[in-house]
């Protein structure tokens, strides 16, 4: 199996927030300032070039991802067209990529043609959260059609992203399962700021479960990432002065807003927080501990394995550090479920190799700890 691995790069990511426009008006958007603004082609191309100078001279990086970014980047696609086919020409002389994350609803015949004529140049990552049910739920819409066949065309290796919202938590499994049976993977992730309960951690559990079984049933399904992650777990207090850090915001990866101003990820943007809250790069030491401890969470067995996000603690409650609690329960059904699809898929190899054996053994071990863990009783920080 190709478990979830957290890996390193040297590379640089450069964010253009090619506009503040989007078409949908999706449930779980966190940004709430969209309007019709838009980043000028050759704004772009002096941060690029800008961007590319500093990698040349940097001893951490050796390559640039230019992440095209809004609302919706192909609310723009002049500039996306005129980026790609101005860097094809030569312009800066390190290895790079372009990217795009993008609701799929705007690529009509034309753009796809050329993407298709310019596929080695950019990479699309789309979308998408499941049934058409599910889609309809989420996007506020029924505009949301996809075709599914062309990110496949193109891109096959890359992995649909699905946003778990309360209303569309129930058919998890469901939209999942769609998505892997018609062929295509997936990858999903909780929405943000949400008031998630015990009760919705109790039917997480349950959805989780109902993909575990089918796995284990089904070996030609892929498991999706919610249950191959490693489970890191331990019940001994917390020693290290920083809490893990879980992305490159800041110091891997720069965001530069429509007019060029410069952020440590597009969380900071005035798109996500408003002009007055925006934060600029400069003003955060994005290493520092207080940048990213929770005192509340050093004795909790879950703390390592529990995911975090600068940006959205900083929108949500106006600190880097401080986590969402409403999280608590699930990733505490996540990381049982996890542990108990891990411990029983091993079981049924009969061969390890060196990452099924390191899988295998995080598992048991975690289990050790979460087996005093219950879901209604037990009450965050989870300590033993």
């Amino acid at each position: 199996m190709n478990w979830d691995v957290e890996s390193s790069t040297r590379r640089r990511t450069c964010m253009l927030m090619v506009t503040h426009a989007c078409n949908l008006n999706c449930i779980y958007c966190y940004e709430t300032h969209k309007k019709n603004a838009y980043m000028d082609t050759n704004l772009a191309k002096e941060i690029i070039l800008r961007e590319a100078q500093f990698v040349s001279e940097s001893d951490t990086f050796d390559e640039m991802e230019i992440d095209f970014m809004g609302g919706e980047p192909f609310m723009n696609f002049p500039l996306i067209k005129s980026i790609v086919e101005w860097l094809e020409t030569g312009v800066i002389d390190i290895p790079w990529i372009c990217f795009a994350t993008t609701n799929g609803t705007l690529l009509t015949d034309e753009i796809k043609n050329w993407l298709r004529e310019h596929k080695k140049s950019i990479t699309l990552g789309a979308s998408y959260d499941g049934t058409n049910q599910m889609q309809s739920t989420n996007r506020a819409t029924d505009k949301y059609n996809l075709d599914l066949d062309f990110f496949r065309e193109l891109w096959s290796h890359q992995a649909l992203h699905m946003t778990i919202s309360k209303e569309t938590l129930p058919t998890l499994a469901e939209g999942v399962l769609y998505i892997q049976e018609n062929g295509y993977n997936v990858e999903a992730a909780l929405a943000e700021g949400i008031d998630w309960t015990t009760n919705d951690a109790l039917m997480y559990r349950e959805q989780l479960c109902i993909l575990k079984d089918a796995y284990l049933k089904d070996p030609a399904l892929t498991p999706f990432n919610r249950l191959t992650r490693y489970i890191s777990v331990t019940d001994a207090p917390a020693t290290e002065k920083v809490q893990k850090k879980w992305c490159g915001t800041g110091k891997y990866m720069a965001t530069y807003d429509i007019d060029g101003k410069k952020y440590g990820c597009h969380m900071f943007t005035p798109l996500v927080l408003g002009k007055d809250r925006a934060l600029l790069s400069d003003a955060v030491e994005w290493d520092s501990p207080e940048s990213n401890t929770d005192d509340y969470c050093k004795s909790c067995v879950l703390r390592s394995f529990c995911p975090t996000c600068p940006g959205f603690n900083y929108k949500y409650r106006g600190s880097l550090a401080v986590r969402d609690k409403r999280w608590c329960s699930m990733v505490l059904a996540e990381a049982i479920t996890a542990c108990e699809f891990q411990m029983e898929y091993i079981a049924t190899i009969d061969k390890l190799n060196d990452q099924d054996a390191q899988h295998g053994k995080m598992a048991l071990q975690a289990y050790k700890v979460l087996r005093h863990l219950d879901i209604t009783k037990s009450q965050s920080p989870y300590t033993i």
